[in-house]
């Protein structure tokens, strides 16, 4: 998938090629710690179990619990990432995935990539058999971003205690359904 974006953060308005791909390759796993570190949105646990899930998807491949998909820009200085997204199916709900994480480099934020990867996403859960997608985000003034993006892709603020799947502490839960309405919301 290639999208062509404007960055607005230049003095000179440029345009470059966005390409969406699916893994990732040894070479990439700096490059994606690097960027999830310096978000600042990922505390030292979780950049504890990035670094696991990221590792063990450059040298094993993608399996059903974590899978990554990558953002990428050509730009000026060679092949650069531009966001990655980490999702995974839920064991106990076949037919559930939870996004892990996602992140785009803040000087390309709203110019669609994090959307792109969001909808790369829900095409391959649902090609895998997907009903729904759950993500957890923080509830605090610093997420409020976070919640605008996902509310905006089609998420729905999910207040209902789900089996299995607990927010920690001061977390609000994000769900996408791609089932009817006409179906009950409730994971089976």
């Amino acid at each position: 998938m290639d999208n062509a974006i404007t960055d607005q953060d230049s003095r000179q308005t440029t345009e470059c090629e966005v390409r969406i791909s699916t893994g990732v390759a040894p070479e990439d796993v700096e490059s994606l710690l690097d960027m999830a570190a310096a978000c600042g949105m990922f505390n030292n646990d979780e950049l504890s179990t990035a670094e696991g899930m990221v590792w063990d998807c450059a040298y094993q491949g993608d399996s059903d619990a974590c899978r990554f998909i990558q953002a990428r820009t050509n730009e000026t200085d060679g092949d650069t990432l531009a966001g990655f997204l980490c999702y995974g199916a839920i064991a106990q709900w076949p037919d559930s995935f939870e996004l892990i994480g996602i992140s785009v480099t803040p000087r390309l934020q709203r110019q669609g990539i994090g959307s792109a990867m969001l909808a790369e996403m829900e095409r391959q859960a649902a090609a895998r058999g997907a009903k729904r997608i759950l993500v957890e985000t923080e509830g605090g003034r610093t997420f409020e971003a976070a919640r605008t993006f996902y509310e905006a892709n089609g998420y729905d603020r999910e207040d209902r205690f789900l089996r299995q799947f607990i927010p920690k502490e001061g977390g609000v839960v994000y769900r996408k359904d791609f089932e009817s309405d006409a179906q009950e919301r409730q994971p089976q």
